[in-house]
């Protein structure tokens, strides 16, 4: 056995012994973090939970697992207490200034969350700060999705823009492909003879430069747009449910438009079929939500997941108005 495998297999069983120690009560439960000249009393499991540095750190066994104490160097107060606010479900409003420390913060405890949301509120306002913030601290999640932003805005932040960024920042956000608006036609699908539908059968987008709508594609035969889920994620198109005929009868296939290679593929259609609903596109994955089948109303969710093609029934709402009327015991 080499001694790679040796160290690999002291560290796991070494890791398993403190998770153990902690989960007894043998390590304490909350931890007093400094920074700068503020103390802070956290729940560990909070810190382990969200940070890849304190998971990190009680995964490694050293002798810190076992502090009450731990100083935290080169960070400010004010990151540490916005990633706390981020991390206990609060929206914290961030000038110029809390956003670098957050920045700072996010990447050297490695919070994912803390991440993300600087993510959400990223506008016209503040993009240019992150994103040359997040390139300065090397967090490459935040700098993309700031860059990005930038890119779509940059007829507005031009002149801004070559001010404020270094030459290599903005030859990288004009390397980039601006997103655009894409219109889909209402379409229903009809018999194969039948061409009186064709005109709206198109996918367009909107070219800002030229100011005018040209036409991406053309949807699937058995597509249908009338009351379908119609949504983007990660740069790809989908179609999900609707009606179909004259009878409105419920749609059994589902599509998705991959724009870099021109092309439809078919998809798994949700669990239960449904049309007039929601689509959502949010983390990878994509979610619908209440609608009809047969007219009658539904109040289940379903969640697809992209890379197994399978949809997994999330939930089902209860009928409030059914349950209000229900005899109380």
């Amino acid at each position: 056995m080499s001694f790679k495998n040796i160290a690999s297999i002291f560290w796991k069983s070494h890791t398993r012994h403190v998770f153990k120690e902690f989960n007894r009560g043998d390590i304490p439960s909350k931890l007093t973090v400094v920074v700068g000249d503020s103390c802070f009393l956290e729940e560990k499991t909070l810190l382990i939970q969200s940070c890849d540095y304190f998971r990190a750190l009680y995964r490694s066994g050293m002798k810190e697992c076992y502090q009450e104490k731990i100083q935290l160097h080169c960070l400010q107060a004010r990151g540490f207490v916005i990633a706390l606010a981020v991390l206990r479900g609060d929206r914290p409003i961030l000038d110029a200034d809390d956003i670098v420390e957050a920045i700072e913060c996010a990447s050297f405890l490695q919070i994912s969350p803390l991440t993300k949301y600087l993510s959400d509120i990223i506008n016209s306002d503040n993009c240019l700060l992150v994103c040359h913030t997040a390139s300065t601290y090397g967090l490459m999640e935040l700098y993309y999705k700031a860059a990005q932003f930038v890119r779509d805005t940059y007829n507005d932040l031009a002149l801004e823009l070559r001010k404020t960024l270094p030459t290599e920042l903005v030859s990288y956000i004009e390397s980039l492909t601006p997103s655009t608006f894409i219109a889909v036609g209402a379409h229903v699908t009809c018999a194969d003879e039948k061409t009186i539908h064709a005109a709206s059968r198109t996918v367009c987008y909107l070219d800002e430069i030229a100011n005018r709508w040209e036409v991406l594609t053309d949807l699937p035969l058995a597509a249908s747009t009338s009351l379908a889920g119609v949504t983007v994620l990660d740069n790809m198109l989908y179609i999900v449910g609707g009606v179909h005929g004259v009878r409105k009868e419920v749609v059994d296939v589902s599509f998705c438009f991959d724009v870099a290679k021109n092309t439809w593929n078919e998809i798994a259609s949700p669990n239960q079929l449904r049309y007039n609903f929601s689509l959502i596109g949010l983390d990878g994955k994509l979610y619908a939500i209440g609608g009809e089948y047969n007219r009658v109303a539904m109040s289940s969710v379903e969640s697809y997941n992209v890379d197994k093609n399978t949809w997994s029934l999330l939930l089902i709402y209860l009928d409030l108005e059914q349950e209000l009327r229900a005899p109380k015991l």
